[in-house]
């Protein structure tokens, strides 16, 4: 097909695709990688007990990957994404500002869960109260990291978060009634997740860190957009570093070749 309407389109879809692997590894490796991190953080810096427990890791683990992880997979294009610049030849999946960004993201996340148990641990919650908090810091955090992994170059103070993916809203829903469902219903809180139900207090502590993480998100995008000067990844383009295009000659078919379409035309 030598439509250029075709190629375009092609190159448009590509971008689209690469974008979304990476915003879906932005998701799901801070997330997984603060479900075990929490755990041993928390023992180390003092804790007599798991903030988590191993089936709430495992819980977090799979419901994160089914809801979040498939928002970010089918997350439409973002606007401007034909005006970048190529990317590299050679560029690796997990560049270094995304490498960057998932630490940002696993460090925020660890931080915000050990925190919140320590907080309710000091206001004299029980280990079950305690690990509710955990796990519903940890859970709506991750919606918060999702919500900034949306969009690669654009903020998401703005009302493209309530645009574009309709997805994405009835998954912070699904998320957020789930946990609201282990964290109340009688049996399946104390049985199965060592759990107990959460007052307002706990609550608003989940609001707090959620918020949080969705801030620091937004705040490294935004300082490495200024220091870019463009809201992309900036290893992406091409540098004098680059490899050197080849040079050589074409082989005297390709002249023949040309010759006879000029003949048949």
């Amino acid at each position: 097909d030598d439509n250029f309407a075709t190629i375009v389109t092609a190159v448009r879809e590509g971008r689209v695709v690469w974008d979304d692997l990476r915003k879906v590894l932005l998701v799901n490796t801070p997330i997984n990688n603060a479900q075990g991190m929490s755990v041993l953080f928390g023992l180390l810096f003092g804790l007599d007990e798991t903030p988590l427990s191993a089936i709430q890791v495992l819980y977090c683990n799979l419901i994160c990957a089914v809801t979040l992880g498939f928002v970010c997979a089918v997350e439409p294009a973002e606007d401007g994404i034909m005006d970048q610049p190529p990317r590299r030849v050679g560029k690796r999946l997990i560049g270094r500002f995304l490498f960057l960004r998932i630490a940002i993201g696993t460090i925020t996340l660890v931080a915000c869960t050990v925190g919140s148990v320590f907080w309710t641990k000091a206001e004299d919650y029980d280990l079950e109260e305690r690990r509710s908090q955990g796990l519903n810091v940890l859970s709506f955090g991750a919606i918060g990291v999702t919500m900034s992994a949306r969009f690669a170059r654009k903020s998401a103070f703005h009302m493209r978060t309530f645009q574009g993916n309709a997805l994405a809203w009835w998954s912070y829903v699904i998320m957020g009634g789930l946990q609201v469902f282990i964290t109340y219903t009688p049996g399946l809180n104390d049985t199965i997740f060592t759990m107990a139900p959460m007052d307002g207090f706990q609550w608003g502590i989940v609001v707090i860190f959620m918020i949080t993480v969705l801030v620091v998100m937004e705040a490294e995008k935004a300082i490495r957009g200024v220091i870019t000067e463009r809201k992309y990844y900036e290893e992406d383009v091409e540098d004098d570093d680059g490899p050197t295009p080849d040079n050589t000659p074409l082989p005297e078919e390709v002249n023949r070749f040309g010759k006879n379409q000029e003949l048949a035309h």
